[in-house]
């Protein structure tokens, strides 16, 4: 049997820490119902045909659409489909996800929350797909944007003699990956106030009006002919675009008024004073990942990797919980195992 849908409200709590995380959804019904108010906000849409007219199983889970006559949960079309993992443990990987600054292992994730580590390796690339296929690519970076190259690999020197890669210093990538990347630089200010311990003194206090967004792209090579066309899709045109020496870079000025760090002579604020340290910085995030936890990211799946190293610092200024209902209120997006793992 199935009635109406009638809107429900889910009210949900702060979530400040883990621990109220795994205290709020107690049940099943309580995770799935945090799904729906999330993804449709109390009007439920049909994935098949998006027709709004449903209707709600007795049970609390399914819905019939009124128009194609399918039935369907909020599961289907995200991540979550097909999974038989309970959601409740879903939201902890996510949560542990976003809160780690270096993310979290397979391994690791495995023990937290008593799955297999296959399972707990596939929960965390679909985090990473859903991540990065809902990326809200409609708003081009603008203002000052760095831009710079990382390569992400191994390092030669801590290979064995015999897994040695000839010739593979500076720009090489014969033994890595490269990965291009674009970021638009934070909007602050400073402003004095008087300390709210001591009003008698006065102190500078940071004010951020529009925080740093970064966007990163694995490519081929560091040639211009692969690098141009995303800094044209991803950048407005007429921003200032701030880059180190390399050739790839040539004749952007056409376009955007293009500013140069010249980092063979050991510069790295130029005259005006313009840097791509932030952009350096976010490497490091990247590269804390790859040494401190992941220890390995095939080419396969290096985006998915950058997606989710570029959610956590494009949302640093939130707060832990704030990232979780951040991330599930567009968390979608379906893949399947035999395709993520190239079969």
């Amino acid at each position: 049997m199935f009635y109406l849908w009638v809107i429900q409200v889910c009210h949900m709590d702060n979530f400040d820490s883990l621990i109220d995380v795994i205290s709020y959804f107690d049940t099943e019904i309580k995770a799935l119902q945090y799904l729906e108010q999330k993804r449709w906000n109390g009007q439920p849409t049909c994935p098949h045909c998006s027709c709004s007219k449903v209707y709600r199983f007795s049970d609390q889970k399914r819905f019939k659409c009124a128009s194609c006559r399918e039935q369907f949960t909020a599961k289907v079309g995200t991540i979550f489909e097909d999974s038989k993992i309970p959601l409740r443990k879903w939201y902890v990987a996510i949560y542990l996800v976003k809160a780690h600054k270096k993310g979290i292992s397979s391994h690791q994730l495995a023990k937290d929350i008593k799955v297999t580590q296959k399972s707990s390796w596939f929960m965390l690339h679909r985090i990473r797909f859903g991540l990065g296929e809902n990326e809200n690519l409609d708003n081009q970076l603008e203002g000052t944007v760095e831009l710079d190259e990382t390569f992400v690999g191994g390092k030669n020197r801590n290979r064995h003699a015999d897994k040695k890669v000839a010739q593979s210093q500076g720009r090489s990538f014969k033994d890595k990956t490269p990965v291009m990347g674009m970021l638009q630089e934070e909007v602050s200010e400073f402003i004095e106030r008087p300390s709210k311990n001591n009003p008698n003194r006065m102190v500078m206090e940071k004010i951020i009006h529009s925080p740093a967004i970064v966007r990163c792209r694995v490519v081929n090579n560091t040639k211009g002919v692969s690098l141009k066309p995303i800094i044209k899709e991803h950048v407005k045109e007429g921003s200032i675009l701030v880059s180190d020496e390399w050739t790839a870079y040539q004749g952007l000025g056409s376009d955007y008024d293009h500013r140069i760090v010249d980092h063979r002579v050991k510069q790295y604020v130029n005259d005006n004073g313009d840097t791509t340290n932030s952009l350096e910085g976010f490497w490091t995030w990247l590269k804390r990942s790859y040494i401190g936890v992941y220890h390995s990211m095939s080419k396969r799946h290096l985006q998915n990797y950058v997606n989710e190293v570029a959610f956590r610092f494009n949302t640093h200024t939130m707060k832990d919980g704030d990232r979780l209902n951040y991330a599930m209120a567009f968390i979608s997006g379906s893949i399947k195992y035999n395709r993520l793992i190239g079969k």
